[in-house]
């Protein structure tokens, strides 16, 4: 599971750094070279650091919902909900596997 999950987090940097790659080649090149080095790190450090997804789903329902508005602004409390969204995405992909 967690080979997939740095497979799939390997595979959307990459996907984001494709549109810069096509606008500037230099400078695409070096941010190529960059995501490259962020990526061996992730892989490298994944087992030891990542939280599980059920983990890292469960702390944001708890960000949200018990400290929710009176510790987070709105935009904050909208980016907690989109990485929430986005971790319970990756486990019914995961799980779907």
């Amino acid at each position: 599971m967690k080979k997939k999950l740095a497979m799939l987090l390997a595979v959307s940097m990459f996907a984001v750094a494709a549109p810069a790659l096509a606008a500037d080649g230099h400078r695409a090149q070096s941010h190529n070279d960059q995501c490259a080095k962020e990526c061996e790190l992730l892989l490298k450090d994944c087992g030891q650091e990542v939280d599980s997804i059920q983990d890292r789903i469960k702390k944001l329902q708890v960000m949200i919902n018990e400290k929710g508005a009176t510790t987070y602004t709105k935009e904050e409390l909208k980016l907690l909900n989109r990485k929430l969204q986005e971790a319970n995405e990756t486990l019914r992909v995961l799980n779907k596997h």
